[in-house]
């Protein structure tokens, strides 16, 4: 793993709670001294946790681990791909095709995040 890469990510001003929770349970972070390890909880996190897992891709196939976190991750992880497509469709993880995604956030809610 490149830590040069991961440290560029966190000073950029594209992270958040969410996303930095991934990147804490991907670079074995002990989980017991990190404050807060929040799921996404609008499209706004979700595109942040997208886009982090698009710059290491490497993540992806170990996403399900974020499932142990918490019952929130879980239910995120159960859903991840549906609304991950979700976001991708109505507005592109890097908000190209619009800037407000109601349908995402209505699924979001609906699956419990």
């Amino acid at each position: 793993m490149n830590e040069t890469r991961i440290i560029e990510w966190l000073l950029s001003d594209d992270t958040g709670i969410s996303s930095q929770s991934i990147v804490a349970v991907m670079t074995g972070c002990d989980l017991g001294k990190v404050k807060n390890l929040s799921a996404p909880h609008d499209p706004a996190d979700l595109g942040r946790c997208l886009r982090l897992l698009e710059r290491f891709p490497e993540w992806k196939p170990r996403l399900k681990l974020m499932a142990g976190v918490n019952e929130r991750w879980a239910k995120a992880v159960e859903c991840w791909d549906e609304i991950g497509v979700s976001m991708a469709d109505e507005v592109g993880i890097d908000w190209s095709k619009g800037q407000k995604a109601p349908n995402t956030y209505k699924l979001m809610k609906a699956r419990g995040l």
